[in-house]
């Protein structure tokens, strides 16, 4: 039995460090504070949220990006021929291809200002 084999350890098996999916990152927020309030903007998709808290305002953009895809998605034809809107495409199917909030918090990059 070698020194430093798992046996020598007392270990059975050797010990397996979990795999941590993440996703390329697609969308930026960017939140900043002002004296009374957080703004939250995403520049790709130019949307816009403002709330009391970073918390509560980065809650709101994923909100407002759920809905955002979801409206997208309904009126597809009209979107992707709008000429400030076609290229929202890829980053609609990223959000519309997440199964629920945590998801889509991994498609963000978030970056932290001030007005």
């Amino acid at each position: 039995m070698e020194l430093n084999s798992p046996e020598a350890a007392g270990l059975r098996k050797p010990l397996s460090v979990p795999r941590i999916l993440t996703f390329e990152k697609r969308l930026t927020v960017i939140l900043a504070r002002d004296e009374q309030s957080v703004c939250a903007y995403c520049p790709e998709l130019d949307l816009v949220t403002e709330l009391p808290t970073a918390e509560e305002a980065l809650e709101d953009m994923v909100e407002a990006l759920k809905d955002y895809a979801e409206e997208y998605i309904a009126d597809l034809e009209l979107y992707t021929q709008s000429p400030n809107r076609a290229h929202h495409l890829p980053y609609i199917k990223a959000i519309a291809s997440c199964k629920n909030d945590w998801e889509i918090k991994m498609l963000l990059e978030v970056q932290y200002g001030l007005v």
